[in-house]
């Protein structure tokens, strides 16, 4: 069967998969978003399959998908002896945050749902996911969100995210020490209550902001938590291996640049207090002034326009979102220092910027 929804969401249809012939009672419904990558989203459909407790659905919704391999196969569903799954299907690309925020929609339809679990397409999940998460959240009903430890899947001893860590710079980056302050989790692996998250779309109209796409909506989702007075969890065990950058691709990528750095300054205008940006704005220009150096190195000069073109011509309408929060804003300010870290940015950084530059010099010469 299949199903059109409203005006906002008319591209997307929703096709009948499957329905488990014994339900999970687990209560937790997963969002996997696919991007053209349909191997990857079968073999995290089947790691899903047969975890214990398992999901009790799987909603994927495939973004503007091209002749490909199809995401379900036969082999597929004999994972999901506990699990039912729906396939959406958008014929355009709505990205990251509004799949999200439609597959949540329809999740939650189901009074029975409790929670909803964000995965990456490009994810193994590994058997402590569920049972880790389910019970940090049973015992931190406060949390409102919570992760766990994702290692590389090339290298499952190599720490890929610890979660997200908001550095001296007010710029976020994947946390890669468990010493290092906790803001939230990534949406590559995020677990949300039904509560909190019924109240971020009562008191802001979204879960996670459609503006953005795609990068930094996972953090924008983080501060609003912790300026509401939620406090996020890290479960400090392993509960899934990350391909990264499956749908983008590795090393120098200009998407992820344009949209990574976009995202932070309307993310900075709507929920960080002047005082707080006046005290970092130092390290904050300075971040600034990295970032735009280091595209102009690459070669992109047009990233670095289009960002601030981009970024200032929507400005008004998030000051208009900030006006209405304001006293929010003010008083989570503590809040957010609190979970701020003492580095200027992520570790290595400035070695990975090299190495990358490097690489793309040797591909053009």
């Amino acid at each position: 069967m299949s199903r059109s929804f409203g005006s906002a969401l008319a591209a997307v249809e929703e096709h009948f998969v499957w329905q488990a012939p014994c339900g999970s009672d687990s209560g937790v419904g997963v969002v996997l978003i696919n991007y053209r990558t349909p191997l990857s989203t079968r073999r995290c459909i089947e790691s899903l399959g047969v975890l214990d407790p398992a999901p009790s659905w799987i909603v994927v919704l495939d973004n503007a998908p091209e002749d490909q391999e199809p995401i379900i196969g036969s082999d597929t569903l004999e994972h999901l002896q506990r699990t039912s799954l729906r396939l959406c299907v958008s014929s355009v690309n709505l990205g990251f945050a509004a799949g999200c925020n439609f597959a949540i929609d329809f999740l939650l339809e189901d009074e029975s749902c409790s929670a909803i679990l964000l995965l990456n397409n490009d994810t193994i999940a590994l058997p402590p996911l569920m049972r880790a998460l389910l019970s940090a959240l049973a015992a931190s009903p406060e949390a409102g969100m919570l992760g766990g430890r994702m290692h590389e899947l090339q290298n499952s001893h190599k720490v890929d995210t610890l979660g997200i860590a908001l550095h001296a710079s007010l710029m976020p980056a994947n946390r890669l020490d468990v010493q290092e302050p906790f803001l939230g989790p990534t949406g590559g692996c995020c677990l949300l209550e039904r509560t909190f998250i019924r109240d971020m779309q009562t008191s802001f109209g979204y879960v996670l902001d459609p503006r953005f796409f795609c990068y930094g909506e996972d953090t924008d989702l983080a501060v609003r938590a912790t300026l509401k007075g939620y406090r996020p969890v890290y479960v400090d065990e392993l509960v899934a291996l990350h391909q990264g950058q499956g749908s983008t691709g590795k090393g120098y990528n200009p998407f992820i640049a344009y949209h990574g750095l976009r995202n932070v300054i309307w993310m900075h205008t709507k929920w960080f207090s002047a005082r707080l940006l006046l005290r970092q704005a130092g390290w904050l220009l300075l971040a600034h002034v990295l970032a735009s150096g280091r595209h102009l190195l690459a070669g992109h000069p047009s990233i670095v326009y289009r960002v601030y073109r981009d970024a200032y011509r929507e400005l008004p309408a998030f000051i208009a979102e900030r006006r209405a929060h304001s006293a929010l804003v003010q008083q989570g300010a503590r809040l957010l220092a609190d979970r701020m870290s003492r580095r200027f940015y992520q570790p290595g950084y400035f070695r990975l910027a090299l190495r990358q530059l490097g690489a793309l010099y040797r591909r053009q010469s």
